[in-house]
């Protein structure tokens, strides 16, 4: 759960510490630069400071390469000669490298959440848009897109070696400069752009369980290898493990729930961290796939029309997470967490309901061998088995999502105790956990 730490913003003061270098960047990038394109030099800047993103260094990369040279014409003499001059080209990229902090290389088990990022891009997207097309998906907008383009990634210069090294590091194309966005986080997303994320998540998460039956060996070597369940928090102390639990008891007395709700609640809190560390998965049924684990506004950029209203575009990002359970997890984690509707409560059910018309009209598109076992009563079935363990992930990100962006101190003060200041939260955050709690309890969920 201290991921939050990742999503720090940016301090107005940029550090003086020059970034990483990336060393051979021309090797990395070979294999996907055109037949004849060389890189001539990079400049790269934090895209983030130091402290304001402590699971990952991500730097802003503008690589500088030659296209085949074209001619021009010089005068030496009395005599015209032909001068070749390369062409020179700029590619905006953006650098994901490990944390320079050994404690948070621990915290954040660097060697097993960067390996799996790494893996979804290189080995599971070219594995899902290839049942995709064998499946008849060819028309326009068909293929899923929500993954933003990575040019390559590796974990050392020496490619003997398994661990995460300083010269690891993924490159990606810089969504911002392709006009995505990040939504304010405070103020999440509308029924309309919740919509648009729910119908991408549906797509999201049928293609691993349609390849899970119409290809296990596939889905074996291409997917499954890869979600590998991990416990988010082992590496922290017993201490810091006590503090996070006192604090979720004093929130939830604070919302001014009834005594008998907050005890139950703080109950399955402490369950859901419980089956956390024991790496207890979900029963394995039909609505088990890959999971994002951890799909909040942060980790999605959405592009607009023209109009700067209707999304047109989405990209889920930070997929070190990923695991194989119930897709509940991160459909009931999305809509608490990150959809802003005065009315959840009550729209809660058409939420649901959404996004399970989008998944089964996937899975017929699919051509899954028996699209019967999806029904929306099993579907309500498969929600109420699973919710109740969700409520550990949602309310220790619901601090992180409504932290005021004011309170948070310059990244010199920043350390694992920031979670516990109760300046970093408002009204709001109390509000909006005295509804999840609600929400449970009058779902029989706690």
């Amino acid at each position: 759960m201290f991921r939050f730490l990742e999503r720090c913003p940016v301090s107005a003061k940029m550090p003086a510490i020059p970034p990483p270098p990336i060393r051979d960047l021309e090797g990395l990038l070979a294999p996907v630069l055109p037949e004849g394109v060389r890189v001539l030099g990079y400049e790269s800047e934090f895209l983030t400071a130091p402290g304001d993103n402590y699971g990952s260094t991500m730097l802003a990369v503008t690589v500088r390469t030659a296209r085949t040279a074209s001619s021009t014409a010089a005068v030496i003499g009395d005599e015209k000669v032909e001068k070749l001059e390369p062409a020179v080209d700029r590619l905006h990229l953006v650098a994901k490298m490990r944390p320079s902090s050994e404690e948070f290389l621990e915290i954040f088990q660097i060697d097993t959440t960067f390996v799996k990022e790494a893996a979804v891009y290189l080995k599971i997207v070219p594995t899902l848009l290839a049942l995709q097309r064998e499946q008849g998906f060819d028309g326009e907008g068909e293929l899923i897109d929500v993954f933003c383009r990575c040019y390559n990634a590796r974990v050392s210069l020496d490619p003997s070696v398994e661990k995460v090294d300083q010269d690891g590091v993924m490159l990606f194309e810089n969504l911002k400069l392709a006009g995505y966005v990040t939504a304010d986080r405070r103020k999440g997303f509308d029924r309309e752009q919740a919509r648009f994320v729910l119908q991408k998540l549906a797509l999201f998460h049928a293609i691993p369980i349609a390849l899970r039956y119409l290809k296990p060996d596939v889905f074996e070597a291409g997917i499954h290898k890869y979600l590998v369940k991990i416990d988010i928090d082992a590496g922290l102390s017993p201490e810091t493990l006590r503090q996070m639990m006192d604090v979720f008891r004093q929130d939830i007395v604070r919302t001014g729930v009834e005594q008998g709700l907050a005890e139950r609640a703080q109950a399955k809190i402490g369950e859901c961290h419980q089956r956390q560390a024991q790496l207890i998965s979900d029963q394995l049924t039909v609505y088990c796939t890959m999971l994002h684990n951890d799909l909040w506004v942060n980790n999605m950029m959405i592009k607009y029309d023209a109009s700067g209203k209707k999304p047109c575009s989405l990209k889920f990002v930070d997929f070190q997470l990923i695991q194989m359970d119930s897709l509940v997890r991160d459909v009931i984690f999305f809509i608490i967490t990150s959809v802003n509707d005065p009315e959840l409560e009550t729209q809660l059910d058409s939420y649901f309901e959404y996004y399970f018309q989008q998944l089964a009209e996937n899975m017929d598109r699919l051509r899954f061998p028996t699209p019967g076992d999806f029904t929306l009563e099993s579907f309500r079935e498969e929600i109420d088995r699973v919710a109740p363990y969700e409520l550990y992930h949602i309310v220790s990100m619901l601090r992180v999502v409504l932290a005021r962006k004011e309170s948070i101190p310059d990244q010199s003060e920043q350390d694992a105790a920031l979670f516990f200041n109760d300046n970093l939260v408002e009204e709001d955050y109390y509000r909006r956990l005295e509804v999840t709690l609600r929400i449970y309890n009058q779902r029989g969920w706690i």
